[in-house]
């Protein structure tokens, strides 16, 4: 670890700083100007600065930042000269906090020695925690985004035996204190046996194998007027999704007759709030111009103060209905930063903060080293954080890919423990090789790639036909983050976006 622990104060850098000390310079760095300042990414560390246009000059012109190179050059201390300005708080300790602050963040080392080590950040978690079930690939709805595009007349039910079978192997037989079943489809109200029976089963089952287990369940909301009460007695933790207001839900979210399902999904959220539910909201957006008036939406009318706003994908129907213009990603990460300037709004007028994910969780990403969110890990949660479940039991590392044939990992009847069965399996090792983002051509040079990761496996290979491949809105991605640091530099404020995943990061506030 060398002289300078975790957790390095300035003070503790001054104190441990011999003249005698060489410092080297990173390659690799990316940088970006802006009105007189300078951002800096190191892309290994996922670590950045701002720094004004003088500082800057001064470490290019000692060679400890070298744009556009990939050369290491170095520099002894006590050779080291930078007259601060007038109005700096210390004077005398000027050179030695820009130092500070360079070092902390990976962008100089100390005789070699770097303050984060690469290799001990981006751990991938071993077994998953959430377990989604299809309890059927049937659904009372025909949106056109839908991820499920067949005609087949088959309800596709999973049965009570196969659900409470799958229940009980990943409770007793995956490592992990804390689990959470979901519930999903299709329409999984469609099969409310499966749901009674396999949550009750559940709890039964944690206690026995002292799990803390949480219930989830994902739907469109039509059948709340009628289980909404079921649910609560279940203490399920119910999503309902909801595209926005009327004119906009009813273009997508619709029957097969073709017409919108609004006045009915509304009903639905009515009826569970007035049973003692507090359902959440998720959003799927496809015309990036509607992200401000759905998030409006959902503020204003709902009067929900934490939603998911997803973008549509290139998947199921979608790829028949919908179209996937070549400017897709930039006209979604120009409407998608206008939700800060709405969430700053807000927070003037009410006091609190909203919570927007992703929004929250790529704040989270600019200010911590953790990456509580699966999708955005390297290689990503497929396996490693999730399993999806099919309706017959077949078993898929992502609820995404489930009835994929060539990413079924196995069936729920097959005698081999689960844990093994993961461990094993020479699909999860290639997909986790293929997702890891050093390894998919397109992001090893991306000064984002530690930041956000590759992106979606199911969302690559439905756009790319391959795993091995960036994710198809990886503009919005680089264009989003960047723009998030600039924001977060002028505005520390902005932190307080994070919203709940506060309990999941440790915030370097010496990077604010």
């Amino acid at each position: 670890m060398g002289k300078f622990a975790p957790d390095l104060t300035f003070e503790k850098f001054k104190e441990n700083l011999s003249p005698d000390d060489f410092l080297f310079s990173v390659p690799a760095l990316y940088f970006s100007s802006r009105r007189g300042r300078v951002l800096i990414v190191e892309p290994e560390s996922a670590s950045w600065i701002v720094l004004p246009q003088a500082d800057f000059s001064f470490l290019t012109s000692t060679g400890l930042i070298n744009p556009g190179s990939n050369e290491r050059t170095f520099r002894k201390l006590a050779g080291l000269k930078l007259t601060p300005p007038p109005e700096s708080p210390s004077p005398a300790d000027y050179l030695l906090h820009l130092l500070y602050r360079l070092f902390i963040r990976n962008m100089v080392t100390v005789n070699g020695y770097s303050y984060y080590q690469p290799s001990s950040l981006w751990r991938v978690q071993k077994y998953p925690h959430y377990f989604n079930l299809h309890l059927t690939e049937s659904c009372n709805l025909a949106c056109r985004y839908c991820r499920v595009d067949h005609n087949n007349p088959d309800p596709m039910m999973m049965s009570v035996e196969t659900c409470k079978k799958i229940i009980k192997r990943v409770l007793e037989e995956i490592p992990g204190q804390k689990c959470i079943i979901g519930f999903h489809g299709g329409e999984p109200l469609l099969n409310i046996k499966a749901v009674v029976e396999g949550s009750r089963y559940a709890r039964e089952v944690a206690v026995s194998a002292s799990k803390e287990l949480s219930l989830s369940l994902q739907t469109n909301g039509l059948l709340l007027d009628r289980y909404s009460q079921v649910l609560k007695e279940l203490q399920v933790d119910v999503g309902v999704s909801i595209d926005g207001p009327e004119e906009i839900h009813n273009r997508l979210r619709i029957f097969r007759s073709g017409r919108g399902s609004f006045q009915e999904v509304m009903a639905g959220i009515e009826a569970a709030r007035k049973s003692g539910l507090n359902p959440g909201f998720l959003a799927v957006i496809h015309e990036p111009e509607d992200y401000l008036t759905v998030a409006r939406f959902m503020v204003e009318k709902l009067k929900a103060r934490s939603f998911r706003l997803n973008h549509s994908c290139y998947e199921g129907r979608a790829k028949k209905e919908l179209s996937f213009n070549l400017q897709r990603a930039a006209d979604f990460a120009h409407h998608w930063l206008q939700l800060i300037d709405f969430a700053q709004e807000e927070f003037v007028g009410t006091g609190t903060w909203l919570s927007i994910d992703d929004l929250n969780l790529f704040v989270a990403h600019l200010v911590a080293k953790q990456r509580p969110h699966m999708c955005y890990r390297s290689p990503c949660g497929a396996g490693n954080s999730i399993l999806g479940f099919g309706h017959d039991g077949r078993i898929y590392p992502c609820e995404e890919l489930v009835g994929k044939d060539e990413f079924c990992l196995g069936q729920i009847d097959d005698p081999i423990p689960l844990d093994r069965l993961l461990s094993e399996s020479e699909l999860l090792a290639r997909l986790a090789r293929n997702r890891y983002v050093d390894n998919v051509p397109a992001c090893a040079d991306c000064p984002w790639r530690h930041f956000h990761g590759a992106g979606c496996l199911n969302k690559s290979y439905e756009y790319f036909g391959h795993t091995a491949h960036r994710d198809p809105m990886c503009y919005f991605y680089r264009t989003v983050f960047e723009e998030l640091l600039w924001r977060l530099s002028e505005n520390r404020e902005i932190k307080n976006l994070i919203s709940y995943y506060k309990k999941y990061i440790r915030i370097e506030e010496e990077w604010l």
